[in-house]
């Protein structure tokens, strides 16, 4: 019963904790780890057992520049139809700016749509990436900014992605540069309750 309790804690302190990085030190994420996180987000819940998720792995911070530099130029001249992206326009015209904060590890993870709840199961796959990684020691940003372009399909068909899968997240992920105090939260909004 102890050994319960204590993983519960484990399990509520790691979520609790967890926050976006966007700093990394310069050293990379042993590919065993890498493997056992992807195992670990493979355990997430999956609608009818479908398990429809995929993953492309990019290691090394020279190839994820080189990415970050072609995402920002595709889509720097494209802000207007992506309006949500469009308030980051300073930020992506910065050549100094890499969208992976310079991680030596990225993770795709992408979905079959063959699954109606596809982009479900990823998400949870990749929330489950995301609390293993902060468990380890490691940091994680979910990278927005990589979306449409990791969904096009020339890209998909570069990194060997079947081309009905989607993309449903891009993880940078990399060991944390400094400690980061605990995210602050709003109250949960409750609509209805009782």
């Amino acid at each position: 019963m102890e050994t319960t309790a204590k993983t519960c804690m484990d399990a509520l302190q790691c979520i609790r904790t967890r926050r976006s990085c966007r700093s990394y030190e310069d050293r990379p994420v042993a590919p065993e780890t890498l493997q056992e996180l992807l195992t670990l987000g493979t355990r997430a819940a999956t609608g009818s057992g479908m398990e429809p998720w995929g993953f492309v792995l990019i290691d090394g911070r020279e190839k994820i520049q080189a990415l970050s530099d072609e995402i920002k130029a595709w889509l720097r001249p494209r802000l207007g139809e992506l309006p949500w992206l469009a308030q980051y326009e300073e930020w992506l015209g910065r050549d100094s700016y890499n969208i992976f904060y310079n991680a030596h590890n990225v993770v795709i993870i992408y979905g079959d749509p063959a699954s109606h709840w596809y982009v479900y199961d990823a998400s949870l796959c990749t929330a489950n990436i995301m609390l293993a990684a902060h468990a380890q020691g490691l940091g994680s940003c979910w990278i927005g900014f990589a979306e449409s372009f990791m969904d096009l399909p020339e890209i998909k068909e570069r990194f060997h992605v079947p081309a009905e899968y989607r993309i449903v997240s891009t993880l940078s992920l990399g060991y944390a540069k400094g400690h980061m105090p605990e995210a602050q939260r709003k109250e949960p909004r409750i609509f209805c309750q009782g």
